[in-house]
């Protein structure tokens, strides 16, 4: 066999480079589509998010957003489709531990298509496409990669519990929330509902965080209120605490710093206060804030844990954690 010349072996690896690569970008048929889809959410007259159409199994249309658009489970709004008409709308069901939140719309909305939901968090790196109306523009496109497919846990104050979600390097401003996350397929892979902080003066860290397509297809399918379990309290792990705490606690000892605790909840309830440290859960040490909050959520409300505790000071004692729903105080 006569070897290729090093320029058109050169010529045809790239080639094939480029051949088994991954499109980077959507389709024109995908974002006009998607674009179809979404929508903007107002209340009271005023814009917070988007949303997009999306259809049970059974074919009924709804629009998926985030629930912390809306302030209480009362709240009536109006979606504002691409072609600039307004509809009435109002919430159906919701999931706080998610930020998740289905609308009731008018069966003829069908009309404007509705997207899939993905079977899984696409890998590490992956691209994947926000489409909200950020700062107040219609459906801008904003690319992202997914930095980490593992669900984490972040506080968020509206509801006094925890936000289960992964993580996509991508900034989104102001009024992105709602806005779906599709994959090159147009699949939603989740749905926007924060970001992470920067440093003091720096608006995002370009961390967004995404509600997972798994519980984006829950909801969608059981279209009822959701019951995540609640410590009523906000943990931090002993690395991330002030340094004067050090000084309270034995050497070497380390757990979840309790801080706040919230009046006539769980914690407050099984007699745990403020900067007590949570060391074991179940007879399991406790180190870091995902695998215990993993370990909250995986019982349903109401399920009971033994939680070895420290108040800084005294002795190690035993006590007992009865999980509340975070979705029974929106009021």
């Amino acid at each position: 066999m006569t070897p290729l010349s090093r320029p058109l072996a050169t010529v045809l690896i790239l080639t094939l480079i480029a051949a088994l690569a991954p499109a980077q970008e959507l389709s024109s048929d995908i974002v006009a589509r998607a674009r179809q889809a979404c929508v903007e959410v107002l209340i009271g007259g005023q814009l917070r998010g988007g949303g997009a159409f999306v259809k049970d199994s059974r074919g009924k249309t709804y629009v998926l957003t985030a629930a912390h658009l809306f302030h209480h489970p009362g709240d009536t709004c109006v979606i504002v489709t691409g072609d600039d008409r307004s509809h009435f709308a109002s919430l159906s069901s919701y999931d706080l531990g998610h930020d998740l939140a289905l609308l009731e719309v008018e069966p003829s909305l069908s009309s404007y298509g509705a997207l899939h939901v993905a079977s899984a968090i696409p890998t590490e790196t992956k691209p994947v496409f926000n489409f909200g109306p950020a700062l107040g523009r219609q459906q801008l496109v904003l690319p992202g990669t997914v930095a980490h497919t593992g669900i984490v846990y972040t506080d968020f104050s509206s509801s006094q519990g925890y936000l289960a979600h992964f993580f996509v390097s991508g900034i989104n401003p102001a009024f992105s929330s709602g806005g779906p996350w599709i994959n090159r397929d147009g699949e939603i892979v989740g749905v926007q509902h924060g970001r992470l902080k920067g440093d003091e003066g720096a608006p995002s860290s370009g961390l967004s965080m995404v509600s997972p397509p798994t519980a984006v297809k829950a909801l969608i399918e059981k279209n009822a209120i959701a019951a995540t379990p609640g410590i009523g309290g906000f943990l931090w792990e002993t690395a991330t605490a002030d340094l004067t705490f050090f000084d309270k606690i034995p050497a070497g000892v380390n757990g979840l710093v309790v801080n706040p605790v919230f009046k006539d909840r769980p914690l407050d309830r099984a007699g745990i206060e403020t900067h007590d440290l949570i060391l074991g859960c179940d007879g399991k040490a406790v180190r870091r804030l995902s695998p215990f909050l993993a370990m909250i959520r995986e019982k349903p409300a109401g399920s009971t844990f033994r939680l070895e505790v420290l108040t800084p000071g005294a002795a190690i004692r035993e006590v007992i954690l009865t999980t509340d729903a975070i979705e029974a105080g929106w009021r």
